[in-house]
Parts: structure tokens; C-alpha cells; sequence
């Protein structure tokens, strides 16, 4: 998928670095839920963006703590984040690699999504952590697609302050950044529901998920996915409680 285009229809990819990031700058500027907000640094239990639903019940404080950062591989979880994001009037992008697979956001649309408030920004592995910076001025949460080694550790403990600064949400992909999050999604997907020899359709996912705070395994419960006239809804199951683990 291609770099959102500018205010004027011009495609981002198409233009040098600096005009791409001078523009992006603008567009942050533009955006009435974000623009000429204070600087805040977010209050855990207390600014946190939610996720409603089962989904959200796994997770603490049933959101996402303003500032941090998650990592969350693709898939179902990570689409269901950016649709709880977008669905409530928030802004986010996905930040990729212009060479690499891209993330299929109709998953995320089919939970409710609003695409009209969703970037998707290829850009180069040299300039990630710049981008990122410039984003997190007027974004609610950006989930980056990249690995860990694309970004330096001098240049991280920048952003990092940046992002507590502004109470955006970095969501990384990738494994390799687990040591850096605050919290850490880890995702086992259980049999498919709905197929059948070689036909049929997906009619329901389930899903176990680890909550991982700080190193230390916190929560893990079960949560399903279901389709129905082309929307998918997160439910409970039905006979597989929640269970939390001893942290004392």
C-alpha cells in the first residue's frame, strides 16, 4: 500500500525526505484533536486509551496506557487496536517498510475501523525514528512495522521521551522490540472455524493471549473472533474463563 497522499493529492512517496517530512508535519498541525494540545506526561490507571470489549478486559485498565509502548504481532489483536483507536474519533498510522509485505487493514475496517483516520507510511529504515518523532506530534498511536535495528538506541531513548511527552501510543510488530515495551501481546491462534475441504469461509477465530508487563506474565484468557454480514465482533468464550496469574 502507498504513502497516504498530501492535502493537495500529491503522493508522499513521490517527493524528496524533507519536503515527505516537512509535509507530515503539516498534516500533524492539521489534525483538530491533536493540534496545539499541551505537553502531558500520562498518569498509569489514568490516561489510557480503551479497548472495548473482551479484547479490552484482557488488557490493563481494559486500554492502552497513553505514552508507552506495546509491542503486538500482526494480526486479528493488532487490527482490533487500531479499530478501537480510530472508532473512537483517535488518529493512528502504520509505519512500513516500502520493500515489505504490507499490513491488510480490511480485517481492521471489518471491526469497525475508520480508515479515514488511519496513514499507512513507507519510508526508509534510516529515517524511521525521525518519522516516528514528527508522527507522535499529532497521533494517538503509531505501529510500526520495522525492526528493532533499524532504529539506534540513542536515537530510541529520544523517542521514547517524546511519546511520554505526547501521550502517543507506539505499537511495534516485531518481536525484537519486546525488551523495550512496557507491555507485550503475545498471540497464539487456536483451530479456524468454517472451513471445510478446501472450502468454505472463516467463520470464527480463537485466540489465547499472554499479557506480558515488564517481563512478568501478568494475565492470559481466551478471546474469539466472529463474523457475521461483514463485520467481525471480539466475544467471550464461552467455557474458557479468564485467568489471572499471581503477581504477589
Amino acid at each position: 500500500m502507498a504513502a497516504e497522499p498530501g492535502p493537495a493529492g500529491t503522493d508522499l512517496a513521490a517527493l524528496p525526505l524533507a519536503d515527505r517530512l516537512a509535509r507530515l508535519r503539516e498534516q500533524m498541525d492539521a489534525i483538530p484533536a491533536r493540534a496545539g494540545s499541551p505537553k502531558r506526561t500520562p498518569v498509569p490507571g489514568h490516561d489510557v486509551l480503551a479497548v472495548p470489549g473482551p479484547l479490552g478486559e484482557l488488557l490493563p485498565d481494559h486500554g492502552l496506557a497513553r505514552g508507552t509502548m506495546v509491542t503486538c504481532p500482526r494480526g486479528a489483536v493488532l487490527c482490533g487496536l487500531l479499530a478501537a483507536a480510530t472508532a473512537s474519533g483517535r488518529h493512528a498510522a502504520v509505519l512500513t517498510d516500502p520493500t515489505g509485505p504490507q499490513i491488510g487493514l480490511l480485517a481492521a475496517w471489518e471491526m469497525g475501523a475508520a480508515l479515514e483516520r488511519l496513514a499507512v507510511i513507507a519510508t526508509p529504515d534510516d529515517r524511521a525514528a525521525e518519522v516516528i518523532g514528527v508522527l507522535a506530534d499529532g497521533l494517538d498511536m503509531i505501529v510500526i512495522d520495522l525492526p528493532r535495528a533499524h532504529i539506534r538506541r540513542a536515537d530510541f531513548e529520544k523517542l521514547r521521551g517524546r511519546l511520554r511527552a505526547r501521550g502517543a501510543i507506539l505499537v511495534a510488530t516485531r518481536a525484537d522490540w519486546a525488551r523495550q515495551a512496557h507491555l507485550d501481546l503475545r498471540i497464539q491462534r487456536r483451530p479456524t472455524y468454517g472451513l471445510g475441504r478446501g472450502r468454505g469461509r472463516v467463520t470464527q477465530i480463537d485466540l489465547d493471549v499472554e499479557v506480558v508487563v515488564a517481563g512478568r506474565r501478568v494475565r492470559q484468557g481466551r478471546v474469539v473472533l466472529r463474523g457475521c454480514g461483514g463485520r467481525t465482533q471480539w466475544h467471550r468464550p464461552e467455557a474458557v474463563p479468564i485467568r489471572l496469574a499471581h503477581t504477589g
